[in-house]
């Protein structure tokens, strides 16, 4: 579980691939990552504001989800921090806090145990990150190089790991028109 946001080659490999770095704070250590949102018009941008996101390791689970809404801030231009704490429970749903009744952001915790179905729809992207760094980190152990062997993508719904699928060439136009 910490391996997958500890491993030194993991980092370079996977993580450095959807924009994540390390990141250490609070007392947690983990990846992290800032996505710019941009509104542009006519005259040109508009607004910009972020969004972070954080995978933390963490086995403290409820207890530390709630310190960690107590002492997190609001940053400025950043609209909402997700942290996902990677531990021994999932949690059914997050816990939320407003910064200035929402114009100065939020933050949302989840705590996700690997391997387990995702919970909340929110996080169902760090969540397959989540799992997809435990099958690489796999890989790895076994001496396999993931940027020269494929690795089946275990995340897609409804398909076999390593199965890929290939839709006949009008199924996709009868979802379409159906009636």
């Amino acid at each position: 579980m910490e391996n997958i946001l500890s491993n030194r080659k993991l980092l370079d490999i996977f993580w450095s691939e959807y924009g994540f770095e390390e990141w250490s704070g609070h007392g947690l250590k983990g990846v992290f990552r800032r996505v710019t949102f941009r509104k542009d018009s006519l005259m040109g941008e508009v607004a910009r504001y972020y969004s972070d996101d954080y995978i933390l390791s963490a086995a403290g689970g409820n207890s530390m989800g709630r310190e960690l809404l107590e002492v997190w801030k609001p940053g400025k231009d950043i609209m909402s921090h997700r942290v996902l704490l990677v531990g021994n429970t999932t949690w059914q749903s997050p816990l939320h806090k407003d910064f200035l009744l929402g114009f100065s952001g939020w933050v949302e915790v989840m705590c996700y145990r690997p391997g387990d179905p995702h919970s909340v729809r929110k996080f169902s992207d760090l969540t397959t990150l989540v799992n997809n760094a435990g099958v690489v980190l796999a890989k790895l152990e076994e001496g396999l190089d993931p940027m020269r062997v494929r690795v089946p993508d275990p995340g897609r719904r409804g398909v076999a790991a390593g199965e890929p699928r290939n839709p006949a060439p009008f199924e996709v136009l009868k979802k379409l028109f159906r009636r």
